[in-house]
């Protein structure tokens, strides 16, 4: 009996016990980052009954997590400290290699640590190459901190992407870069410059030191193929009223040599385009003569590249290859160490007019050929042979019928004409420059089919003198070839927005960029050339020199290149039951059935949270609440330990009356 009347008074001092050591350790985590308090609650024990007497149990302790509970946040100096205000958890995994184990935790302060087996070979600054440790983010306990890294294509961060350790070391990124794909130009072309015909040639000229007050320049800058930032040259010439040229200017290797020749105005037949190259103290040149049958500058300049390469003394030394430009020539040198002279002249030519009649067909009496000539010093001569029948061969037909051109005395003051070939007639003005018209009419057939056909074999060329070529030599750089860009009459760019240039450089390195120029912001007004902005995308490669945290989430690397990076972003994990979760040593959680499984969100896009960053969560204890409780507790059990004592003391007297 004395046992059950004892019962009540030892719960109720245990179980106060209870509550305050859970208040004590509360306290003692009162500073304690990401902490989360227990609060113990109490709950009535029944016991069988006896001897008609029940409800004699006492209490027993009930501990309840509030882990939902929001800690206070406190300010910090740290740029890896972040804090969550709000619901949800960062991810943490013990491991490395993230497996099925992944704890959470509410403590934002992270840290820089190394791990085990984790290196990368980078080129250090001397361009030997050098082993280095990884470094990752991760909490007190060791523990790596899970992100999401952005997609390499579009820099976007996936909430339910694959959860991986944040590595922030130095070199990180070093080999991560995007070249640029779009870059959006905003300038002002001055609408008083002078027209200017030849592009190519001015910027060649420019770039060997001749500059052109009517040629506009502007330096870009872009992410190459490699990851390097590279610089270019646009430049800008007016080619007609509110129309104007554009090509790109880059750097190109110097060694080998390599020289630029550029060929301008109207390719004519009879106009000689010559290259010399000298290497030593021999000096070879190449002529070409144009036929007028090339299809412009393009066809003489490839024309002449391959009478270049023909050349075998030249060959031996020197490469000869097509450029940017309609007329453009490069002359390479094949070694490193060969040095030569280039040297390029271009002379108009007038070249007499030319025309080829052509016989066919069988000699049948009766036939008819007939020759009309026309020139503007002459009146219009018809010259007629008619066949006879005795003719041995229509090579006699061809002779009959050129000595009636040559007896025509207007005719034959006009063109000179000549047998050519079996059975054909050329006639060639006597004067070049001087053109003349001829026509042949169908003979008259006596039953077999005969022809009579005429072809212009070279046109009368009068010459435009027109034709010019650029040189630079050794020049270190290349430029595009040039797109023609066309204003509205009141300075406004013309076309339908967006209007645009698709750019291809070629830098020494053989690194290329291909990107799409906005021009929208482009305008032609007054004489004056300003330039109001530029803007790429595309990211270099680069060393990354520190790390922090933005309000959505984001581990934000700041580069040597001078630019700052979304290279993580930190999702939240969610709990439908938090306070279920199991509490572990370290201050993190892990997932229980009743607590659920996270749901993986962003805190900017989840309206359930938002990051702190420079702060950390502390504990959620709050020490006037926890004082309260400590005198109310530690009352009840003062009251428990008399009614002990008291009970105690009945039942000695009991026992002693027994006595």
């Amino acid at each position: 009996m004395g046992y059950y009347l004892l019962q009540p008074a030892t719960l109720g001092m245990k179980t106060q016990a209870h509550a305050l050591d859970t208040i004590g350790i509360n306290v003692a985590n009162v500073n304690t980052g990401g902490y989360k308090r227990t609060d113990t609650r109490f709950e009535t024990m029944v016991s069988k009954s006896l001897s008609q007497q029940s409800d004699l149990g006492g209490i027993k302790p009930v501990d309840f997590q509030r882990i939902e509970k929001q800690g206070f946040i406190s300010a910090s100096d740290r740029q890896l400290d972040l804090a969550i205000n709000g619901d949800g958890f960062f991810y943490v995994s013990p491991t490395f290699d993230v497996g099925t184990e992944i704890f959470f935790t509410r403590d934002g302060s992270f840290e820089v640590s190394l791990a085990d087996a984790q290196t990368s070979s980078v080129t250090a600054d001397d361009d030997s190459t050098i082993t280095i440790n990884n470094g990752y983010l991760v909490d007190k306990n060791g523990y790596y901190v899970l992100g999401v890294a952005a997609d390499a294509t579009t820099g976007a961060f996936d909430a339910s992407g694959t959860l991986a350790p944040i590595r922030v070391d130095e070199w990180a990124f070093i080999n991560t870069n995007t070249p640029t794909s779009t870059a959006e130009i905003g300038l002002n072309l001055p609408s008083t410059n002078t027209i200017i015909t030849d592009h190519l040639g001015t910027v060649l000229s420019a770039l060997s030191g001749t500059n052109s007050d009517d040629l506009e320049t502007y330096d870009i800058e872009v992410v190459d193929s490699n990851g390097a930032k590279r610089s270019a040259q646009l430049n800008f010439t007016k080619s007609a009223d509110n129309v104007w040229q554009v090509s790109a200017t880059t750097d190109r290797n110097l060694s080998p040599q390599a020289d630029t020749i550029n060929f301008a105005g109207t390719a004519e037949a009879g106009d000689v385009y010559s290259i010399s190259v000298t290497i030593g103290a021999t000096t070879t040149t190449v002529n070409y003569t144009s036929l007028g049958t090339e299809g412009g500058l393009s066809g003489i300049r490839d024309a002449l590249v391959a009478a270049v390469n023909a050349d075998a003394t030249i060959a031996a030394s020197v490469t000869a290859a097509a450029g940017n430009g309609a007329g453009e020539v490069t002359l390479s040198a094949i070694a490193a160490a060969t040095s030569f002279t280039s040297g390029a002249t271009v002379t108009d030519g007038t070249t007499a007019q030319l025309d080829t009649l052509t016989l066919a067909g069988t000699v049948e009496a009766g036939d008819q050929y007939q020759i009309t000539i026309a020139s503007a010093g002459i009146s219009t001569q018809t010259i007629t042979y008619d066949v006879t029948g005795a003719e041995a061969s229509m090579s006699v037909v061809r002779d009959n019928l050129l000595a009636a051109v040559i007896a025509n005395a207007p005719a034959n003051g006009t063109v000179i004409a000549a047998a050519s070939g079996t059975n054909d007639i050329t006639l060639t003005a006597r004067s070049a420059g001087t053109p003349f018209t001829s026509t042949a009419t169908t003979p008259v057939t006596g039953g077999t089919a005969n022809s009579l056909a005429l072809a212009l074999s070279v046109a009368n060329v009068t010459g435009t003198a027109d034709n010019t070529v650029v040189r630079s030599a050794s020049t270190s750089q290349q430029t595009t070839a040039p797109q023609t860009v066309t204003f509205n009459g009141d300075g406004t760019i013309s076309g339908t927005a967006p209007v645009s240039l698709t750019m291809a450089l070629t830098f020494a390195d053989s690194a290329t960029s291909s990107f799409t120029l906005n021009l929208d912001d482009m305008t032609q007004y007054g004489s004056g050339f300003l330039a109001f902005n530029y803007d790429h995308n595309g990211l270099a490669s680069s060393n990354m020199s520190s790390v922090q945290f933005d309000d959505a989430g984001h581990v934000l690397g700041t580069f040597t290149d001078g630019s700052q990076r979304n290279v993580y972003k930190v999702p939240l994990g969610i709990f439908t039951n938090p306070d279920q979760l199991e509490m572990m040593s370290g201050m993190v959680f892990r997932e229980t059935t009743n607590s659920g499984s996270p749901t993986s969100t962003f805190a900017d896009t989840s309206d359930r949270a938002e990051f702190v960053p420079n702060a950390f969560e502390i504990s959620n204890v709050d020490l006037a609440t926890e004082f309260t409780r400590m005198i109310m507790v530690q009352k009840a059990y003062n009251s428990s330990a008399t009614v002990f004592r008291t009970v105690d003391e009945m039942i000695q007297s009991a026992r002693d009356l027994k006595a």
